[in-house]
C-alpha cells in the first residue's frame, strides 16, 4: 500500500469536532473579542480544518478572521489546505491561499496539497494550486513520487493533462525507477497511457528492475494497452533485470529470477491473445530467461493449454532445455498437465 492509499483509509478523528454549526457550515455569531494573536491549534485550529475539509468557505473565512492559524496542522501534520485539496473544494483552497496558506507545505514524508488533489482527480483544484505557485514536480519522500504519478496511477487523465500542460516532467522517475507511464500501464488506464505517450513519455523507460511499461501491461492482461505500447515503439523483447521476484499466479506464488520478457510473463498468466500479439510484433518465441526458461516451458508448467498451442503454432522449440536440463514436457508431466503432455508429444517432444 502506497502513501496515498494509506491516507485514503486513515480515520480523521483529529479533525472531527462536535460543533453542529461547523458541521453544517453555519457561521455562529459569538460575542467575543477578536484575539490579538493567532491560535496555533486550539479549538479554532480544529474547526478550521474541519470546515476546510467540508468545503465551508464562509466558515473558513470567519475562523481566519477570528485568529485561526491558516497553516495550523492536524495531529498527522496535514493543513487545512491539504484537507480542502484532498476533497476538491477549489473555492476553499483559493480562500486559504489568499489568506496566506503555504501552497508547498509538506507532511513529514513530503506529501503536498497538489499531490492530494492530483491523486483524487480534482483537476480544477490542481489548476488553482498550480496557478498559486505549487511545485508541479515536487516528490514525496517515501517513494519519490510526483503529483503526475499519483494522478496517472489512478487513471485521472484530465488531471494528468493539466499537470503536463503546467510543466510536469512526463518521464520523472520514483525511487524504484517507475514512471507515470509504467504506473498507468500496470493499472490498465488506457486513456491515461495514450495521453502520456502523446505528451512524450518514453515508451521504453525502465524501472530499476528493468520493467518497461509493456511488461506489467502484459502481466495484467491489458491487451489494448499492450497494442498501444507496441504501436508506439515498445521493445517487444525487453527483459526484466536479474533479481528474484515473486509473482502471484492463480493464488500461488511463482518465483522469477530475471531475464523474463513480456512474452514469458504473458504466458505465465495464460494471456493467449497478448501472447499472439507479441509474437506478431516480433517477440522471440524461444528467448530464455536467466535460468533458461522459455515461454513454452512456463505456459506448459502452469497449465495454460491454449497458450501452449499458440506458442507451438508460432515455432516454439518443444525440446528446449533450461539450465537444469528440464523441458516443457518434463514440467507439464510433473504438474500433472495431461492434455498439455499429449500436445507436446504430438509436436515432437522427446521423453
Amino acid at each position: 500500500m502506497g502513501i496515498f492509499d494509506w491516507l485514503l483509509g486513515k480515520k480523521r478523528k483529529d479533525s472531527e469536532v462536535k460543533d453542529a454549526g461547523i458541521e453544517k457550515g453555519e457561521v455562529k455569531k459569538k460575542k467575543t473579542v477578536k484575539p490579538k494573536k493567532k491560535v496555533p491549534f486550539g479549538k479554532e485550529g480544529k474547526n478550521l480544518i474541519t470546515a476546510a475539509r467540508k468545503g465551508h468557505t464562509e466558515t473558513v473565512e470567519m475562523l481566519l478572521t477570528k485568529g485561526a492559524d491558516v497553516n495550523a496542522k492536524s495531529k498527522d501534520g496535514r493543513t487545512a489546505l491539504m484537507f480542502a485539496a484532498w476533497e476538491g473544494h477549489t473555492e476553499t483552497v483559493e480562500m486559504l491561499l489568499t489568506k496566506g496558506a503555504r501552497v508547498n507545505a509538506k507532511l513529514t514524508f513530503g506529501m503536498t496539497a497538489l499531490m492530494f488533489a492530483a491523486g483524487k482527480g480534482h483537476t480544477k483544484t490542481v489548476e488553482m494550486l498550480l496557478t498559486k505557485g505549487a511545485d508541479v514536480n515536487a516528490k514525496e519522500k517515501s517513494f519519490g513520487e510526483t503529483a503526475l504519478m499519483f494522478a496517472a496511477r489512478k487513471g485521472h487523465t484530465e488531471t494528468v493533462e493539466m499537470l503536463l500542460t503546467k510543466g510536469a516532467d512526463v518521464n520523472a522517475k520514483s525511487k524504484d525507477g517507475e514512471t507515470a507511464l509504467i504506473a498507468a500501464a500496470k493499472k490498465g488506464h488506457t486513456e491515461t497511457v495514450e495521453m502520456l505517450l502523446t505528451k512524450g513519455a518514453d515508451v521504453n523507460a525502465k524501472s530499476k528492475d528493468g520493467r518497461t511499461a509493456l511488461i506489467p501491461a502484459a502481466i495484467e492482461g491489458h491487451t489494448e494497452i499492450v497494442e498501444m505500447l507496441l504501436t508506439k515503439g515498445a521493445d517487444v523483447n525487453a527483459k526484466r533485470e536479474l533479481g528474484e521476484a515473486a509473482l502471484m499466479n492463480g493464488g500461488e506464488t511463482t518465483l522469477m529470477y530475471g531475464g523474463e520478457t513480456a512474452l514469458m510473463l504473458a504466458a505465465l498468466y495464460g494471456h493467449t491473445e497478448i501472447v499472439e500479439m507479441l509474437l506478431t510484433k516480433g517477440a522471440d518465441v524461444n528467448a530464455k530467461s536467466e535460468v533458461g526458461g522459455t515461454a513454452l516451458m512456463i505456459a506448459a508448467g502452469d497449465g495454460h493449454t491454449k497458450t501452449v498451442e499458440m506458442l507451438l503454432t508460432k515455432g516454439a522449440d518443444v525440446n528446449a532445455k533450461d539450465k537444469d536440463g528440464e523441458t516443457a514436457l518434463m514440467l507439464a508431466a510433473r504438474a500433472g498437465r495431461t492434455k498439455i503432455v499429449r500436445l507436446l508429444k504430438q509436436a515432437g517432444a522427446k521423453e
